[in-house]
């Protein structure tokens, strides 16, 4: 993809959406979908075409979620699944906006794990060009001796399938960081840093589907808790993102206020959802769809497994303070043969100041701001620069998962 891949789960079927949705999808920020679901011996093929030449015309990629794609049976029938899939291949694949097809979602026991294995590879095989999509179950204390099977640690097992499967990249799902209070928050934190580890142990880019729509014990999602998870998950290293989800379609259980209700309208969830995503892909998308992420440390209280910063965090960065004592999250990246510091208030439900503390022979300090770079020593505005007797400090108020972007020199 051209831009940082923003996309959605849909469950709606193929007819049920006209081109128009694909507007919908625009004004959402997304620069991706997931198709409705297809059936060639129910569904009429031009409804996807349709919106496939929407999308080309947007500048949007799509994930074709046809039923013969699916890993059922790749393992044990491979030559029938490789024949069903070029036929999926021949009515969709060679559309230009076409990004791939979809595998399947979480799968759960051993045969599951080797059609996936054998439907990526046929896939490969067939769409060189294209990227097979498959997305993991979250990691959970015991996933390797009870679903898994292995003896390996998650992140080898991880690595490994994935190189089996000759997959492009890694996705999984993790909700429970919108459970209450904060007692899905260190599971949430795990899980990104666990795919992390396994994707670059596999050398593949890591993708994760946050949270769009409350339901079971998850809270409704509103504008704090999308930046929230939007700015962790790429300060974490995430390449790509995914809502879930997007339409209701009708009730069912205590799902609710999804983005596009059950009347087919817009909710507030999609204003919010709407502003977070573009404001992060107008200010960060494109830097960080082409830089790389090193490591990630935290501040204040450490989440996840990850380490806490108690002191410097490089040459140039003595340490990373709060003044109203929040937690952080402090990432390095790599960009042009430069580095960035990602710094994000950890927090769901406060402001506060944060900071970072120079030494006084720094002669770069910039900051990525809505027009571009920034020097920060005579533009802060509402931010904060200070030049003491033995330090340069400098940063910036941040509202409950906000983000922002440095580079020292």
């Amino acid at each position: 993809m051209q831009k940082f891949p923003m996309g959605f789960w849909n469950y709606t079927r193929a007819g049920q959406l006209g081109k128009d949705a694909v507007q919908d999808w625009i004004d959402l920020g997304m620069t991706f979908a997931m198709s409705p679901s297809f059936d060639p011996e129910s569904d009429n093929k031009q409804h996807i075409i349709d919106l496939l030449d929407e999308c080309q015309a947007k500048g949007m990629k799509m994930i074709l979620c046809d039923k013969r794609s699916y890993w059922t049976g790749a393992s044990t029938n491979p030559a029938a699944y490789e024949a069903q899939f070029k036929a999926a291949f021949e009515d969709f694949g060679r559309h230009p906006a076409t990004f791939g097809f979809h595998i399947g979602d979480e799968p759960i026991n051993e045969t599951q794990f080797n059609d996936c294995v054998e439907a990526g590879r046929i896939q490969r095989k067939v769409a060189p060009n294209l990227t097979p999509f498959l997305n993991y179950l979250p990691y959970w204390k015991g996933i390797e001796e009870g679903i898994l099977k292995t003896t390996d640690s998650f992140e080898t097992w991880l690595a490994k399938i994935s190189r089996k499967g000759e997959q492009k990249l890694i996705c999984y799902d993790h909700y429970a960081q919108m459970n209450p209070e904060e007692s899905g928050t260190d599971g949430y934190f795990t899980n990104l840093r666990k795919f992390m580890t396994g994707a670059k142990e596999a050398g593949l880019p890591l993708w994760t589907t946050l949270l769009s729509v409350g339901h079971f014990r998850y809270r409704c999602p509103k504008e704090d808790d999308f930046r929230w998870q939007l700015s962790t998950a790429v300060a974490c290293g995430c390449k790509g993102i995914l809502w879930f989800f997007i339409y209701m379609r009708q009730p069912t259980s205590n799902y609710r206020v999804a983005p596009i209700d059950e009347f087919w309208e817009r909710t507030e969830t999609f204003e919010w959802l709407s502003r977070v995503i573009r404001r992060f892909l107008r200010q960060f998308g494109d830097f960080f769809h082409n830089a790389t992420h090193l490591d990630t440390h935290m501040i204040g209280k450490a989440y996840g497994g990850y380490p806490l910063l108690e002191g410097e965090l490089s040459p140039l960065v003595k340490a990373v303070t709060c003044d109203h004592g929040l937690p952080g999250v402090v990432s390095r990246f790599q960009r042009d043969g430069k580095e960035y510091v990602c710094l994000v208030n950890n927090s769901i439900k406060e402001n506060g100041l944060f900071k970072c503390h120079l030494p006084k022979t720094a002669k770069v300090i910039e900051r990525l701001d809505w027009g571009g770079p920034t020097d920060v020593k005579t533009h802060h505005w509402d931010g904060h620069y200070r030049e003491a007797e033995n330090e340069i400090t400098c940063g910036d108020w941040l509202a409950p998962g906000e983000m922002k972007l440095y580079r020292f020199e």
